[in-house]
């Protein structure tokens, strides 16, 4: 008579192919997405206490400390930004920005800050935001966590 021995389970192997496909596809993805992560100038903003967060659409506007300007991080010179807010003020109003976000660099002149708050307000939008950094809590006044 012929013995028969009982096999023991099988243990099979997981195949990582599929993880492997995945973690590169993750990997591509990140590589690809932080490539065009921002653009732009980084400005040192001035401070105010009274700094908070805004919420909807919006068109930024920068203002460089050598009188320069940019329009959603694209430089523009004063009369293409008077044009592009002529005509989204001609747009129906749910096209239209929720805020005007003007960023002003400390040191850039107050008659470049007037002449852009003026342009802004000629055209009728009355949503001029003026960005700020929140302020550092002063020692001494309990402000300190």
């Amino acid at each position: 008579m012929i013995a028969f021995t009982k096999a023991g389970p099988r243990r099979a192997a997981p195949d990582i192919t599929p993880l492997l496909d995945v973690v590169f596809i993750l990997l591509i993805f990140f590589v690809v997405s932080t490539v065009f992560a921002a653009r732009g100038m980084d400005m040192e903003l001035p401070s105010a206490e009274s700094s908070a967060p805004v919420y909807g659409t919006s068109l930024e506007i920068e203002l460089h400390a050598d009188g320069g300007l940019a329009c959603d991080a694209e430089p523009i010179t004063p009369a293409a930004l008077d044009n592009r807010l002529r005509v989204i003020s001609g747009l129906p109003f749910g096209k239209q920005p929720q805020n005007i976000l003007f960023k002003a660099a400390p040191d850039a002149e107050v008659a470049n800050f007037v002449r852009i708050v003026d342009m802004v307000r000629k055209h009728g939008f009355g949503n001029l935001v003026i960005v700020t950094r929140t302020a550092a809590p002063r020692a001494g006044t309990g402000d300190a966590p």
